[in-house]
């Protein structure tokens, strides 16, 4: 779709919502348990994982809603654009030669 020099490329737009659909997919998988601190052998090293382990937790939650929103607001420029397309195919369809 495009006038005065602008386009759209739906495809492009649909191919970007796929792959932003799988990164939220790929985000969204459960992250492994941090082992014990007696698995680790030292305490203070079982905490720093642990901090760490929530800091990753956190962020890649933040990381998922972030690429769930992209997805969706994609999802809905391909659909306005579809409508508005389709709207305007309508209307020349209406005229007669």
């Amino acid at each position: 779709m495009g006038s005065d020099g602008f386009g759209v490329d739906l495809g492009a737009l649909s191919a970007a919502h796929d792959r932003m659909e799988r990164l939220a997919a790929e985000l969204a998988k459960p992250l492994r348990d941090v082992p014990s601190a007696v698995a680790v052998g030292h305490e203070r090293l079982h905490s720093a994982v642990t901090d760490f382990a929530d800091r990753e937790r956190r962020g890649l939650a933040m990381l998922s809603d972030e690429a769930e929103s992209i997805r969706y607001r994609l999802a809905e420029t391909i659909r306005t654009y579809r409508e508005r397309d389709e709207d305007a195919a309508g209307r020349f369809g209406d005229i007669e030669p």
